[in-house]
């Protein structure tokens, strides 16, 4: 599930929400004041290739044969 990030437009706090894709932000509430309805913020996203993992990969797999 995606983590979503909002804004309050009462106090300006910002926080994040884990929710499905999709779910109503209807009956959310910031968590500091209350206040009803903040702002869904656009956020980043990030994603690793097959590339990087397979790198990571090897050098873990290195550092373990150099233990032995």
């Amino acid at each position: 599930m995606p983590i979503y990030e909002f804004e309050c437009s009462a106090c300006r706090h910002v926080f994040e929400r884990v929710m499905k894709v999709g779910e109503s932000c209807e009956n959310l509430t910031c968590p500091e004041c209350g206040a009803a309805q903040p702002k869904k913020l656009i956020g980043t996203c990030s994603f690793h290739s097959r590339e990087r993992y397979e790198e990571r990969l090897a050098r873990k797999m290195a550092a373990r044969a150099q233990e032995k």
